[in-house]
């Protein structure tokens, strides 16, 4: 009662979403710190994925089918 949760990913999850990264899983840690208005923050450790890019592939069967 009488906690809220603010979390923000979105500015990071732009940044890295131009390079083709994607979230998969946010954990907790049980780091927990204050600061001095006796707010608490924890630390997350997130983690991101990026599919595999076919054309890099496409790219390497050619140059074994021009050999």
């Amino acid at each position: 009662q009488g906690v809220e949760v603010q979390t923000d990913y979105v500015p990071l999850l732009n940044s890295l979403a131009m390079y083709g990264w994607q979230l998969t899983c946010v954990l907790s840690t049980p780091i927990v710190k204050t600061n001095r208005e006796g707010n608490l923050s924890t630390k997350q450790i997130v983690f991101l994925q990026r599919p595999s890019l076919p054309q890099k592939a496409k790219k390497k069967e050619s140059k074994v089918n021009n050999l």
